[in-house]
């Protein structure tokens, strides 16, 4: 915090001048001695005058002068030490070649006066782009959050519209045509979370990251499909505590369980486990369908990339967002798909082991606890 005198107004007049070029004044009195001794030590002249020169670069690096200010210190210093080392020469005490010290020191000074301001011209160029991208990112920031209003409240206003008029309808062709628009809204919302959940993903605070049960997260997951969808099922799940956004990753397991349900045969057997590899705990859902062709795999979680025959309702997003979820702690995602042998989807989050295991944090819903315990 900033005490009172940081902030009163810097004193004005001869005292104020004074005060802010302190600095200046004391080295100025520091070439005037050293100029003396150049007169006084006729024997040991050469020792003041490195100790100007020496004086001189370091006030330069430390203040950085204008160009104007540069050019007049240069050259006073060039007229001081030249004409004290004349007088020296002039009286027999020095020789005529110590004379070319005066142009070698002023190349030298000259030289380090163009690497510094290289070197300042780039720093205030690096901080003008990092506030540009400090800027760049509010105002993602801000547009995120504007579009979660702009876009999703007329989505779900619309949805519930067509909804409410789909259950008064009672032409079979009426309703049929009504359900279309019913699916393409629910798609059009679906799609408008994840494009916005990419979007925040970007953002420092996507992620809320709290101590949670693995065991918990993954069962409360798993149990939402198993009733559904008699295929899902529980595998081996570890009791690690770890620091995780339960939220965020619930959606990357649901993402990859609806995905395996989508893009296999109906029964097909699906499961969901959670295990510690060293340092990282795995999160798995395994199925025994088709599996995923190898050129897929490369690219199944660029946007908007669909597997040759799957379905084309989705948009593409939903490995997309898993990813971003993944990396958001740190962690990474993987993919196996032996031939014939079904796929693989692992989530990868390192992990600190923690030697007291403390009370779990709350997934969310009620009932997502509720199936947690049953």
């Amino acid at each position: 915090m900033a005490s009172i005198s940081d902030l009163e107004p810097p004193p004005r007049g001869v005292g104020g001048w004074l005060t802010r070029n302190r600095i200046e004044l004391c080295w100025w009195a520091f070439v005037v001695l050293n100029s003396w001794g150049i007169l006084m030590f006729r024997e040991w002249a050469t020792v003041p005058f490195h100790f100007i020169w020496i004086g001189l670069s370091l006030m330069y690096g430390w203040r950085v002068w204008s160009v104007r200010g540069t050019a007049a210190a240069l050259g006073m210093i060039v007229i001081l030490t030249g004409s004290t080392l004349l007088l020296d020469v002039i009286d027999g005490h020095q020789a005529v070649d110590e004379l070319s010290e005066i142009p070698l020191m002023s190349a030298v000074f000259i030289a380090m006066v163009y690497y510094v301001r290289r070197s300042v011209a780039a720093q205030r160029e690096t901080e003008r782009v990092s506030e540009h991208n400090l800027a760049l990112l509010e105002q993602s920031r801000r547009l995120v959050q504007d579009a979660s209003h702009v876009l999703r409240t007329p989505l779900t206003i619309a949805l519930g519209h067509a909804e409410l008029l789909q259950r008064t309808m009672v032409d079979p062709t009426a309703t049929d045509d009504v359900q279309v628009v019913v699916d393409e809204l629910h798609r059009l919302k679906k799609t408008t979370d994840r494009l916005l959940g990419l979007a925040r993903s970007e953002q420092p605070d996507f992620l809320y990251p709290v101590e949670t049960s693995v065991a918990q997260l993954v069962t409360s997951t798993a149990n939402r499909w198993i009733g559904t969808h008699p295929g899902v099922t529980l595998g081996p799940v570890d009791d690690t505590i770890a620091s995780v956004d339960p939220d965020r990753l619930g959606e990357a397991l649901d993402e990859l369980i609806g995905n395996a349900v989508v893009h296999t045969p109906a029964g097909t057997a699906i499961e969901v486990s959670a295990r510690r590899d060293g340092g990282f705990e795995v999160l798995a859902v395994s199925d025994r369908g088709p599996g995923m062709p190898a050129d897929v795999i490369p690219k199944a979680f660029d946007r908007f990339v669909h597997g040759p025959g799957t379905s084309q309702q989705g948009v593409g997003l939903g490995l997309a967002m898993v990813k971003a979820i993944a990396e958001g702690h740190g962690g990474t995602v993987t993919i196996s798909s032996p031939p014939g042998a079904g796929c693989t989807v692992e989530i990868w989050l390192p992990v600190v082991a923690h030697p007291e295991t403390p009370e779990p944090a709350l997934l969310g819903t009620s009932e997502q606890l509720e199936a947690a315990d049953q």
